[in-house]
């Protein structure tokens, strides 16, 4: 890969880091938020919830913006978006209650929402073949290694500054991001393939050559001509390509849901039943590790071996595994060392989705598609915390409640087997998931 190409892929990683840290905020900062407000588990449900909400808002309806206006402007816009979101957060009290915090959450969300979906383009074109697989689960993992970070360095910082002190950073961090997506974030080849601007071909020969790639007389035949006919919507939701979408959209909703009950509720149950705020930094740390680990022996596993086929055995096991964490109680360090395992192959799930469902679609709508996919799963991500947290103050033990929100898992992983099937039907084998990469 040229050093245009690890650019791309470094700037990419970080903005995900960035990611990382803004959706585990919470997660390591719930304890405090709820003794200083004195809200119920349900209340504090909402704040966690803000910033799947925002999520949804920016993967379906800010980030298909991208297909229009270039990926590279979005990264910008996004990054921008996350930092006006931390800004307002640290100015809820106890007097006006959580509800700006509810909107920060929202609003810092709205970005994440968008970056992530633009990001994961942008990495699926720039990305050489051969490492594609492992460059996606490394996306996928940059996520955790964000939440580790935070809970690393911010987390144990919260006793002493308050949790105000996480969104300032947040703010700080992500105003960094947006200079730095300026200035260093180059923009997606196929979509100036597409010609969608005058110096369409001037940019993207640019571009090639300092990818030490000949450069192009014209732009190349479009693969996106039924997108420009029908809309990239419509190309979505119609046709063979609209069930994948289907597919893909109930598996991820059931993943997200798992996934977000284990994120926010995992460190904020052994705390509270320990009567300890500081243990959540601590299974925050033991979620990311666990994390990191498993999405890059997910992505070294599925440079060998079909993702399609990895995936629901990683799913699979994430089901026993996050169960097994709730039986075992919230005694510490037994309740560290199985979220770690839990998170091993909970979060490969991440990788996988991230990793299959941009090759579905057209170039023009890629970035919608994406978006539609990870925004629409995101509503078992708005549903995980409240329900979850109701069903804690309504009695439900840590065996019982994580043990029933680790089974949508097996829906996620039947969903990509559902995906391999039909796709090994419609073009006779199965096709090379890295085959829209560099």
């Amino acid at each position: 890969m040229s050093g245009l190409q690890i650019r791309a892929v470094v700037v990419a990683i970080g903005l995900v880091v960035l990611d990382g840290y803004d959706v585990s905020l919470t997660s390591f900062s719930a304890p405090y938020i709820e003794k200083g407000f004195g809200v119920s588990k349900a209340e504090l449900g909402l704040v966690m919830s803000g910033a799947l909400i925002g999520m949804l808002v920016g993967s379906i309806i800010v980030a298909p913006l991208a297909d229009r206006i270039g990926r590279r402007r979005m990264g910008v816009i996004s990054a921008v978006t996350i930092a006006v979101g931390m800004f307002i957060g640290p100015f809820a009290t106890p007097d006006t209650g959580t509800w700006p915090l509810v909107v920060s959450r929202i609003v810092t969300g709205v970005g994440v929402g968008s970056l992530v979906a633009v990001v994961g383009v942008i990495l699926a074109e720039y990305t050489g073949k051969r490492i594609y697989a492992l460059v996606m689960a490394v996306f996928a993992a940059a996520i955790n290694i964000g939440g580790l970070l935070g809970a690393m360095i911010v987390g144990p910082m919260l006793g002493a500054y308050g949790w105000q002190f996480g969104w300032w950073v947040g703010f700080v961090l992500s105003a960094i991001a947006a200079v730095a997506t300026f200035a260093f974030l180059p923009e997606s080849l196929a979509w100036l393939a597409e010609g969608r601007r005058p110096d369409s071909l001037q940019r993207l020969n640019a571009l090639l050559a300092k990818m030490h790639r000949p450069a192009l007389e014209a732009l190349p035949e479009s693969d996106s001509k039924g997108v420009r006919a029908k809309g990239s919507l419509r190309t979505v939701f119609t046709g063979r390509t609209g069930f994948y979408t289907l597919l893909m959209v109930v598996g991820y909703f059931a993943y997200m849901l798992s996934f977000y009950f284990m994120t926010n509720w995992a460190p904020s149950a052994v705390a509270s039943a320990n009567q300890n705020p500081a243990l959540a930094p601590q299974l925050v740390i033991a979620f990311s590790i666990g994390g990191i680990l498993g999405n890059v022996v997910f992505g070294y596993l599925g440079g060998k071996l079909s993702i399609r086929v990895l995936a629901p055995v990683f799913l699979v096991l994430a089901t026993a595994t996050l169960s097994l964490f709730g039986i075992a109680g919230p005694d510490m360090p037994t309740a560290w060392w199985t979220l770690f395992q839990a998170s091993f192959f909970v979060c490969a799930g991440t990788a996988a989705f991230y990793a299959i469902v941009p090759t579905l679609y057209p170039t023009l709508a890629r970035s919608t598609g994406f978006g539609v996919v990870i925004g629409l799963g995101r509503f078992g991500g708005i549903a995980a915390p409240i329900v979850g947290g109701a069903a804690f103050d309504a009695g439900l033990g840590m065996g019982e409640a994580f043990t029933i929100f680790a089974l949508p898992m097996l829906v996620a992983g039947l969903s990509i087997v559902a995906l391999h099937l039909g796709l090994r039907r419609s073009a006779g084998r199965a096709p090379e998931l890295a085959g829209t990469s560099a």
